[in-house]
């Protein structure tokens, strides 16, 4: 594959892909990892896709997937999570490209369930509609996933309603 169009690819989806993968394993290390596993996966597989809008669905899949697997791997069940973290360290914890954002450390607290709706719905901008393709299933479960989240989200924040 030629060097320039691989070089494009991460400039277009590394960050964006970055974001997506430490909100699922909170870990700069693992995140980036996951990315890396990613553009692997993409070189080997040498897919053809229809659409820019199909590559980016495709990789945004595989990253969720290769975060899935790692979460799921001995050594991730081994390692404390920011969830566990006392109140004063959690609040310490920076997402990397990103401002601090309280509600950012709440949605990153949230099972992973409704964790990637969220985070892709207001943080990376995506539609209902394209998470469903993303996270391959219908946009009723995704509005579903939105709607508990954000119940969840409330109960957290202690607070009456949060915006939408």
């Amino acid at each position: 594959m030629d060097e320039e169009i691989l070089e494009g690819l991460f400039e277009s989806y590394g960050d964006m892909l970055y974001r997506i993968a430490f909100s699922n394993l909170k870990n700069r290390t693992d995140a980036e990892d996951a990315v890396q596993e990613a553009f692997v996966r993409f070189l080997k597989a040498r897919c053809l896709f229809e659409n820019e809008e199909h590559q980016r669905a495709w990789f945004i899949r595989v990253v969720i997937n290769i975060c899935h697997d790692m979460a799921k791997s001995g050594w991730a069940q081994k390692v404390i999570s920011v969830e566990r973290l006392p109140e004063n360290a959690a609040m310490e914890f920076r997402v990397p490209f990103m401002e601090q954002d309280e509600m950012l450390l709440r949605v990153l607290e949230l099972p992973i369930l409704y964790r990637n709706s969220l985070y892709l719905f207001y943080y990376e901008d995506y539609s209902i509609r394209e998470i469903g393709k993303f996270l391959e299933m219908e946009e009723g479960t995704v509005k579903t996933r939105l709607r508990r989240g954000r119940e969840l989200l409330k109960e957290k924040m202690g607070k009456g309603e949060l915006e939408t």
